[in-house]
């Protein structure tokens, strides 16, 4: 028999469902039944919605759409077997905004024409509220429009870090043309360096949608999504504005910085993609996911592609200390990062590493690292430092004379890490060595990147990682 599946990840979305046999039907499909909210049975708090747009889909691919108004019955029928995902959008058709959404998952099994009644109730969306909703109240909301994005910026930069909330996005959003939105969380940022601001420490679940940024920081002002994550982040793709764009400072600011999910790590991001080109003439830190990830923070099963260029140069701006340091996944690492992988390339200037100070230092996944590398893995030779390419997972140190700072203090965090040659799901991966990896490497998995990638998420299935697969355009991606 057919059976609805009911996620904890949409525990938000009250779902009721009925499901009936038809087993004398001659074919071998099966249909859906989606009763919407508006019904004195099952009833959405929103006054305004009215007008529904529900979607069906089966895997990354969408099968059907059809628009209801309230109380009434959407029915999606002759559906080959498989697992679908029903997405509902709730409209103010007066006004054309979209003020609710809610999410489910049905199956429908060969040889069965089975018809299932899915009730939905959905989750808010931000804009719709006049003030920052309690927790107590409300568990879950949506963000399905730049709207929801600049308020939720708004609330963080109040100081709302909105724990106990689930935020889910409802789409792909395009921030390029809100002047208004920037490093969500940031509220002081001056010419010495003092940047100041609050942290999120709710959910931000991208639910396998993109947002499209075109930051571009005044000094000294961060650059990335938010400023300081206490909470979890997952299932988001970032990209940059343009075929020819990037994020980040487009002149010699010394003191803008960031990661492109997150300044400061202090808690979870996961499932997250970054397609977008870095840039800055920075002398602190830049990365692909996260400026710094602290001793607290874990980066899980995460991709950056886009390159990274760091402009500045430090010895010559005569900066005395441990200054430059750019990476794919996190410039300084102290917490944990594990199956993530770095596909663009890093430009530096050439590497000052002297008694006095050390400057300009990149690493494929992490610049300097107290913490633990576990099963990443990078395209080969794809750091640039002054022309010369080096393939390393963080700096490592000149065996004599070099600055009192070791970037890798503890060889041994360093496990299961490897380059590949060619940028490809199918790639071979070989084993770091000490010149690479400042410790010999044993790979924890066997395969093509692919399958080792899969290998570590089929071991850590308690932790709702995402599978890998091969995009459309044969790159390696998130199967979202």
């Amino acid at each position: 028999m057919k059976k609805f599946i009911f996620p904890a990840l949409f525990a938000f979305l009250f779902v009721f469902a009925s499901c009936m046999n038809m087993s004398g039907s001659s074919g071998e499909g099966g249909s859906v039944r989606v009763v919407l909210p508006g019904s004195a049975r099952y009833s959405f708090s929103q006054d305004k919605a009215d007008k529904f747009v529900v979607t069906i889909s089966l895997g990354s691919k969408l099968v059907d759409t059809k628009t209801e108004f309230s109380g009434g019955v959407i029915e999606f029928d002759e559906l080959n077997p498989g697992d679908y995902i029903i997405e509902a959008k709730a409209f103010d058709s007066d006004n054309d905004l979209v003020v609710g959404w809610g999410i489910a998952e049905a199956t429908v099994n060969a040889g069965e024409s089975t018809e299932c009644t899915l009730a939905l109730a959905l989750t808010k969306c931000i804009s719709t509220f006049d003030s920052v909703p309690s927790s107590s109240k409300y568990k879950y909301l949506a963000v399905a429009s730049s709207a929801d994005m600049v308020k939720l910026g708004e609330w963080v930069n109040s100081g709302s870090d909105l724990e106990g909330i689930t935020i889910t996005l409802a789409d792909d959003l395009d921030m390029t043309g809100c002047a208004e939105f920037d490093c969500m969380g940031v509220t002081k940022a001056d010419s010495t360096g003092d940047i100041q601001g609050n942290a999120f420490k709710g959910v931000f679940d991208g639910a396998g949608h993109s947002i499209t940024l075109a930051i571009t920081p005044t000094d000294p002002q961060p650059m990335g999504l938010f400023w300081q994550n206490d909470g979890i982040i997952m299932n988001v793709t970032i990209k940059q504005y343009s075929s020819n764009g990037q994020i980040g400072s487009t002149q010699a600011l010394n003191l803008s910085r960031g990661g492109i999910i997150c300044s400061v790590n202090n808690g979870i991001i996961k499932n997250c993609v970054v397609n977008a080109d870095v840039t800055s003439w920075s002398v602190a830190e830049i990365a692909g996911i996260a400026r710094e990830n602290s001793s607290s923070g874990k980066i899980l099963n995460c991709i950056v592609t886009g390159d990274i260029t760091m402009n500045c140069d430090a010895a010559a701006a005569n900066w005395a200390d441990d200054y430059g340091k750019s990476a794919g996944i996190a410039a300084v690492n102290s917490g944990s990062i594990e199956n993530c992988v770095y596909t663009g390339k890093i430009t530096t200037k050439e590497v000052t590493d002297n008694s006095t100070f050390l400057s300009n230092i990149s690493g494929a996944i992490s610049a300097y690292t107290e913490g633990s590398i576990t099963n990443c893995y990078w395209l080969k030779d794809n750091i640039d430092r002054g022309g010369t390419a080096v393939n390393q997972v963080a700096y490592i140190n000149k065996e004599s004379g070099g600055y009192e700072k070791i970037c890798i203090p503890d060889p041994s965090k360093i496990t299961g890490c490897g380059y590949f040659d060619t940028n490809s799901p199918s790639a071979s991966v070989t084993a770091g060595t000490t010149s690479e990896c400042k410790s010999a490497q044993t790979l924890a998995y066997s395969g093509t990147l692919l399958e080792m990638l899969n290998a570590y998420v089929a071991a850590n299935s308690d932790s709702e990682l995402k599978k890998w697969k091969a995009g459309t355009d044969g790159s390696l991606s998130l199967d979202f």
